[in-house]
């Protein structure tokens, strides 16, 4: 009989305007060096990766191809589509995966040889199979898998969302002075790396540190029930979409944020059952994780003080077979308003074909400013219509 075991898998994916994609190539890299010419630490392995704080998708080889893997420091294990399950052999283990829709039954096989670079993810040991095709509907494009914590422990990773890239560093007994501020790491029994901070200046939180998470934070329930009747913050709602299903969370915006020193201010923040810091927070600076030696180190990047905006049209979309499909519609959103209801599919945004847009660059779109005019081809049936809207700020 096999053993029952609990996992974190990936969270949530955001139909709204959260849920963006990068897409990461990896190249040969060689030893980096400083303005000044000082000799960095040397790369071990490179790939290129869009500004902006989307999901960052990582090339995996296995068997001769290439398929896209989310790179995730808040998921304990590595883990493959549920369309992997035939080539992983027999399963070790079931057991249940955490998601914010809850949990959902996973199975755990031995490590299987696929390659990130020049890294073998067997070293992983054990991964775990799910289904991700929803979150694959929402990204538009195939996600195959996620590269977890049990492979990223032993490395040094840096996040260079300034210059576009991703690092694989040697690891060093020592911080590099160009690293910037650091932060201690704990790491939680499921092994995800977490580090202290406070909000609203009275609270401490521990938050995981999550590459996963595609909004700039999440609040556990008391700590954001807390801030809701002490600050009286002004709470809107999203929709998320997880291995689990889909849910609706409370989203506010918190006034004041504080990570060791580095402070932050109008960041929005959801609900959930633990606190994270999202992808979109992270990207505002250079980050550094050394996993070897329970650190982090937070480094100022061009994006630091970007205003942090939410989805303000009220629609869902899903790109299926290459239609740009709505999934849901916000009751009385500015798009509800115009008459889009769910499964009408988007054929232009402008002038524009809405299949020529990324998806993420169209979600961005969609929060992109308070009373800014979007007009829509709508297909519902045998009919297209043309609608327009102003988008409307939530909080």
């Amino acid at each position: 009989m096999s053993e029952e075991k609990s996992y974190m898998l990936p969270k949530a994916v955001l139909v709204s305007s959260f849920c963006v994609l990068l897409l990461a190539h990896c190249y040969a890299a060689e030893t980096e060096k400083s303005p000044a010419g000082r000799t960095q630490q040397k790369v071990l392995a490179e790939f290129e990766i869009t500004e902006g704080g989307d999901s960052i998708l990582l090339p995996v080889r296995f068997k001769n191809k290439e398929y896209l893997f989310l790179f995730d420091t808040g998921t304990s294990h590595t883990g493959f589509d549920i369309s992997f399950k035939p080539q992983l052999g027999k399963a070790i283990r079931t057991g249940k995966g955490l998601t914010v829709g809850g949990p959902v039954k996973s199975e755990s096989f031995a490590a299987p040889k696929a390659f990130l670079g020049p890294f073998n993810l067997k070293d992983s040991r054990e991964v775990v199979c799910v289904d991700l095709k929803m979150p694959s509907l929402v990204v538009g494009k195939k996600i195959s898998g996620f590269v977890g914590m049990n492979f990223l422990k032993k490395y040094v990773i840096q996040m260079d969302f300034d210059k576009s890239k991703l690092l694989f560093l040697q690891p060093t007994k020592t911080q590099n002075p160009d690293w910037g501020t650091e932060l201690i790491i704990k790491y939680n029994p499921l092994g995800i790396p977490q580090i202290t901070g406070s909000i609203c200046g009275d609270t401490k939180v521990d938050f995981w540190v999550d590459t996963g998470c595609n909004s700039s934070g999440v609040l556990q329930g008391k700590a954001f029930d807390y801030i809701l009747s002490e600050k009286r913050m002004k709470i809107s709602e999203t929709l998320f979409v997880t291995a689990a299903g889909t849910t609706r969370q409370r989203v506010a915006r918190i006034n004041k944020l504080s990570i060791g020193p580095i402070e932050y201010q109008d960041l929005i923040f959801g609900e959930g059952y633990l606190s994270t810091l999202g992808l979109p927070f992270l990207s505002r600076h250079i980050v550094t994780f050394d996993f070897p030696n329970s650190k982090v180190y937070f480094k100022k990047g061009k994006e630091f003080d970007k205003v942090d905006e939410t989805d303000m049209s009220g629609l869902h979309l899903l790109r299926i077979s290459g239609k740009t499909v709505v999934y849901s519609v916000d009751e009385d959103s500015p798009a509800h308003k115009a008459g889009i209801r769910a499964n009408d599919i988007i054929l232009k945004v402008g002038n524009k074909e809405a299949s020529e847009y990324d998806m993420w660059k169209l979600r961005r779109l969609l929060m992109s400013g308070d009373k800014k005019k979007v007009v829509m081809t709508i297909k519902r049936g045998d009919g297209v219509i043309e609608v327009s809207f102003l988008l409307t700020r939530k909080i």
